[in-house]
């Protein structure tokens, strides 16, 4: 779900254009526009975890007792993608906000844990590791899956016997702190067999994919997202206040002067150069400006009333004609 930032980033492209002229006209302030904002974009963000995972609950059969951890952790998951994807929108063209926020997503799937531990990557990449919401988010997820699996007793998975550790094709629980006991799958290849309850399905295959684990680190994880998303909203707001103000504000026409000294002067101007910016020409006009308007016509084109309908010819009307001032 969280690659479907994209098409956030394609919205909050065209909304970013009209945000910039509104805070520019003075209509409300960015840091109150950011705010507002993330009002919303945290329980869209929650919704959308739960319509994705209910139905992937109906469907697999997994415990529905897990499900508000799973979906704390899925949500924040989510929240932080989210954060990016709005940063990535304020890009000068839509298509690179794409690219990058594509990017990013997986970036942060490569380093994630799953494929390479993070001891095992080298600085300065390993940062990537600690600053991107994947790795945070699978741990806690999987963990909050299946870490109560029938550990009182009850449900679990059949089809496991214990064993002696010593002897070939048992798996010892020694990864769990018991390397007295072990388990096996009659019956089953060794690749699908994983265990009969939750701690020891995650420590077994962890045993492979090492950002598994029965150890409980969810306040760890949903801290680190929270990190990260707060971190993604910041940038936004950063990037947001240093495109305003690279925008152009309109100023406002200099006063009269009155007639200049010397040798009189005269500066013709358009509405175009008096709200731009200071240049060359408005610097050599001295002291002051003087405007002169001369032969300045508007027309337009109209139909006289009455006569032959479609047929009828235009005429051109003058609003203003060779008016000078």
């Amino acid at each position: 779900c969280a690659i479907l930032g994209l098409a956030a980033v394609f919205v909050g492209h065209a909304e970013a254009q009209i945000v910039r002229r509104e805070v520019t006209d003075g209509m409300y302030g960015q840091l109150a526009y950011g705010m507002a904002t993330a009002v919303y974009q945290v329980p869209m963000m929650f919704l959308v975890a739960i319509c994705g995972l209910v139905p992937l609950y109906a469907v697999a059969a997994w415990p529905w007792e897990s499900l508000p951890t799973v979906w704390l952790v899925f949500g924040t998951f989510l929240v932080a993608f989210e954060m990016a994807a709005q940063l990535f929108s304020l890009d000068g063209k839509v298509l690179f906000g794409l690219l990058n926020f594509q990017n990013l997503w997986f970036t942060s799937f490569i380093f994630s844990g799953i494929f390479v531990t993070r001891e095992d990557v080298i600085w300065p990449l390993r940062i990537f590791t600690y600053i991107l919401p994947f790795g945070w988010g699978t741990r806690s997820f999987f963990w909050a899956l299946f870490h109560d699996w029938g550990v009182d007793g009850s449900g679990g998975f059949s089809g496991t016997a214990p064993c002696d550790p010593g002897l070939p094709g048992c798996f010892s629980d020694a990864v769990r702190g018991s390397p007295d006991t072990g388990f096996f799958c009659p019956g089953l290849p060794a690749v699908e067999c994983w265990g009969d309850v939750g701690p020891r399905i995650l420590d077994s295959i962890g045993s492979v994919y090492r950002i598994l684990t029965s150890e409980n680190t969810l306040a760890a994880d949903l801290g680190y997202l929270v990190a990260i998303a707060a971190a993604f909203k910041a940038l936004y707001l950063l990037r947001l206040a240093s495109l305003l103000r690279l925008r152009a504000v309109p100023r406002r026409p200099p006063a009269a002067l009155p007639p200049l000294d010397g040798p009189q002067r005269q500066t013709l101007l358009t509405v175009n150069d008096v709200v731009a910016p200071p240049s060359p020409l408005l610097a050599a006009a001295g002291r002051g400006l003087r405007f002169a308007f001369s032969d300045c016509s508007f027309a337009i084109q109209v139909r006289p009333a009455g006569g032959g309908g479609c047929a009828r010819k235009s005429e051109t009307r003058y609003l203003l004609r060779d008016v000078s001032a």
